[in-house]
């Protein structure tokens, strides 16, 4: 998925920034389409909150818009019903499931495989966490639990970032185990947004 976030970078590094660290995972709708927040014209606002603070605060009403379901269905596959309330975004039409589904390289079909590898390891579901490196936007997380270890490798930034020199030999691109945009050879440049997982030496 090319979509920027409005950090900079597409949202499926930070879906897999979020898949890679301890606790419970929650995914909130529209999170696994990569769904921008929407703007609610005030006519349609129903959060009393937005209302009553519009426009400084226009409230939550922008993240509970309808689920994109289908491109070409109207208010996008969510309902057959005249009229919704709060309306389908129009910007959300080409994020809808029916197209991600169909596009192996989608943001959708990136954040099911990324809990399809947390629900494959260990390491990632239940095992300790260890910060190897935190350096600029870099990031470099170790989960291991018992035999298991995996390492995550993040470049936070929309530039690329130097890679430094640490466990040259865990970023085999051989070791890759989920890799965006591809896995990274030690020593090149992390690109804008990478986000890598790899098998380490436990």
């Amino acid at each position: 998925d090319n979509t920027v976030s409005a950090a900079g970078v597409a949202p499926v590094t930070w879906m897999a920034l979020l898949m890679a660290l301890r606790g419970t995972v929650f995914v909130y709708q529209g999170e696994e389409l990569g769904l921008p927040q929407s703007e609610v014209a005030f006519e349609c606002l129903q959060d009393p909150f937005g209302i009553a603070n519009w426009p400084l605060n226009p409230g939550r009403d922008g993240c509970r818009t309808p689920m994109p379901w289908q491109a070409d269905a109207p208010h996008a596959g969510f309902s057959a019903a005249p009229r919704l309330w709060l309306p389908a975004d129009p910007a959300h039409v080409g994020l809808a499931v029916d197209r991600q589904a169909a596009d192996p390289t989608s943001m959708l079909n990136a954040t099911r495989a990324l809990i399809a590898l947390r629900r494959e390891h260990p390491a990632l579901r239940v095992g300790g966490c260890e910060v190897l490196l935190a350096e600029g936007p870099v990031l470099v997380l170790r989960r291991a639990e018992g035999g298991e270890a995996v390492l995550a490798v993040f470049n936070l930034d929309d530039r690329p970032a130097p890679w430094p020199a640490l466990m040259p030999a865990a970023l085999d691109p051989a070791r890759a185990l989920w890799a965006h945009p591809t896995p990274i050879p030690a020593g090149q440049a992390l690109p804008s947004g990478a986000a890598a997982f790899y098998r380490h030496p436990a």
